[in-house]
């Protein structure tokens, strides 16, 4: 067996790793990462017929968005959970909107991926293979997202993809209990290998009163927020404190109504629809243009770095007055306008710089494992396991082998640079 990196490695995001067995090759995620003007970059090759399955770990680009570019002409079957390719199906539609030049794909590729897809169920095994097991089970992340469990050829591999451990508004933690205590190898995303994240309830109860002080004093909220997961977790989050009134706009809409078809998957529904209840969709340009100033309001939309989307549109109307505020809860890349406003206090948007007047906050509304998690949960597995940490800055993923390796782990294995094999 061999596990190689074609992607993740010492870098956050273009998730993608090939275990190689006899039987063929099994492939966790094709993901996708963007450079500085914003045109996809795409994981190592690897020959679609070589593949006996695709496990998709859940819907973001940055695991998904390379996929499409293997349906070509073979068609190897993709195993995820129903909500996960149905939240693809809508993510590839609108990355072909945005970037579809680009692209080595297109509406065809993507349709042929839907039809490739096997449904997963969480805890439910499924034979890829005569001697290749998998099962997954929930990774806390967003909905629909799992953690992968393959066994074959008398190892098991776990996958993480990424994951959770904590609950949110959202969703319940990842279901680690359910997983084996003394797998072979453990690859496990280490994103915020070097950042702890604050208890969620202090979180919620600072970020509602920033929101509540700005509408109190007559001014509008924007919060750019990515549409799948963190959207959604900032609605249920205003909806929990009675707070409104909520507009919301952009590709969230679409999400909003996905996810809802799955309560099953929510940590709690009742407050999902309460939430959905409260949000007031922007369906045109012209219900925006009213939208805006209206009355004091919260408005939640995409882009979540303001790069694109609905969210540039409120900014460029909302950012001069002082009254207003906009509220960042998510990861601001460098080079962004999102980084550039917390950091510099304005941004350039479509070529010219817009100086922010509004106020401007960032919370840490994180779906991923920070250290204290990713060492508790690497703490669950056997001493004879060896951690693969993936999906991560290299200077922070090295700081943190270091780190376990005090704590009795010595058997961490890094991998720097995309191609890198580890044969088994």
């Amino acid at each position: 067996m061999i596990i190689k990196f074609l992607g993740g490695a010492g870098e956050v995001g273009r998730a993608a790793v090939l275990v190689k067995t006899s039987s063929g090759s099994i492939l966790f995620d094709y993901g996708v990462n963007f450079d500085s003007q914003g045109r996809p970059v795409f994981p190592g090759h690897v020959r679609p017929k070589d593949l006996i399955a695709v496990v998709l770990s859940h819907a973001h680009l940055d695991h998904s968005g390379a996929l499409p570019s293997l349906y070509v002409s073979v068609k190897p079957p993709v195993y995820a959970t129903p909500l996960t390719m149905e939240l693809s199906d809508v993510m590839y539609t609108d990355m072909i909107k945005l970037s579809g030049y680009y692209l080595p794909y297109t509406h065809e590729e993507v349709k042929a991926t839907m039809d490739s897809a096997i449904p997963l169920t969480y805890g439910e095994p499924v034979e890829l293979a005569p001697d290749i097991i998998l099962t997954v089970y929930n990774a806390g992340h967003v909905p629909g997202s799992a953690i992968s469990v393959l066994e074959a050829e008398g190892r098991t591999v776990v996958f993480t993809g990424d994951f959770n451990l904590r609950d949110t508004a959202l969703l319940k933690g990842s279901d680690i209990y359910n997983l084996p205590k003394d797998p072979d190898f453990v690859i496990m995303e280490a994103t915020y290998a070097m950042a702890d994240h604050p208890p969620r309830e202090t979180l919620e109860s600072e970020f509602v009163s920033a929101v509540k002080e700005v509408l109190e004093g007559g001014g509008t909220v924007l919060i750019p927020s990515f549409a799948l997961g963190r959207a959604q977790e900032i609605l249920l989050t205003l909806a929990k404190y009675d707070i409104g009134p909520i507009y919301v706009d952009g590709l969230a809409r679409q999400v909003n109504v996905i996810v809802g078809k799955y309560p099953h998957l929510l940590n709690d529904y009742n407050l999902y629809r309460k939430a959905m209840e409260y949000a007031v969709e922007i369906p045109n340009a012209y219900v925006r243009k009213k939208a805006v100033g209206a009355e004091p309001s919260v408005i939640v939309s995409p882009a979540g770095m303001l790069k694109g989307g609905a969210s540039l549109y409120y900014f460029k109307r909302l950012a001069a007055d002082p009254k207003n505020a906009v509220i960042l809860p998510s990861f601001q890349a460098p080079n962004t306008p999102g980084f550039d406003i917390l950091s510099k206090g304005e941004a350039l948007v479509d070529g010219t710089t817009i100086k922010v007047r509004a106020r401007v906050e960032w919370f840490d509304f994180s779906a991923h494992s920070g250290r204290r998690e990713l060492i508790e949960f690497a703490q669950r597995f056997s001493v004879n396991t060896r951690i693969i940490l993936f999906h991560a800055e290299p200077q922070a993923s090295l700081q943190l082998a270091s780190e376990m390796a005090l704590k009795g782990f010595d058997n961490i294995y890094v991998p720097l640079t995309p191609g890198e094999e580890l044969v088994l």
